[in-house]
């Protein structure tokens, strides 16, 4: 069941769209996450350029347990950054870089993170609503319906869409059966 207030979907779209315009973006264009956050004047790092990181725990954080996690976002002194996993590949960086862009275009409170005594990091809640909102924005961000429809129309299988928009597969299949474009498009063929 879906936790999305009602009309959040379609905001996720206007927001998409806009969000093109102020980047000069055409409607079918792909979105590459790390021109949207600069323009959001957000500090994207990898695990390698985080000023002050030793080099073992860079080792344990893109090789080790590289599988662990996606990205976190750090605010301290004012300054917004994200710390992103280098080690997946393009697909998945892009998605996550959206999504915590995506909390942080909502304005979502951020969870709270502390250290157990042997070490791991813990955060203090989970919000599923917020997770299924950044989720449902960084999808449009990345995919917007108009401009999946389109692909579509064009004949662009899924592999070469999940290029086209620099996605991964899964994120892809989601944006189709969420917009609902398929129904769209054999109502409108039948």
């Amino acid at each position: 069941m879906s936790n999305l207030r009602r009309g959040f979907k379609t905001w996720c779209e206007n927001a998409a769209a806009s969000y093109r315009r102020d980047l000069a973006l055409g409607r079918d264009a792909a979105l590459d996450p790390l021109i949207l956050a600069r323009h959001l004047r957000i500090v994207v790092w990898t695990p390698e350029q985080v000023p002050g990181i030793k080099g073992d725990v860079v080792t344990h954080l893109t090789v080790t347990d590289a599988d662990s996690w996606d990205a976190v976002t750090i605010q301290s002194h004012g300054v917004t950054a994200i710390v992103l996993n280098s080690a997946p590949d393009i697909g998945r960086r892009n998605n996550s870089l959206a999504h915590e862009l995506s909390h942080i275009i909502l304005e979502h409170e951020p969870a709270h993170v502390f250290h157990t005594p042997d070490g791991h990091m813990l955060m203090n809640e989970y919000n599923a609503v917020h997770e299924e909102e950044a989720n449902c924005l960084a999808g449009t961000l990345l995919v917007p319906r108009e401009a999946l429809l389109q692909a579509i129309r064009l004949g662009l299988n899924d592999s070469r869409m999940a290029s086209h928009f620099g996605v991964s597969p899964q994120l892809l299949r989601m944006r189709r059966n969420v917009t609902g474009v398929d129904r769209q498009l054999s109502y409108s063929r039948g």
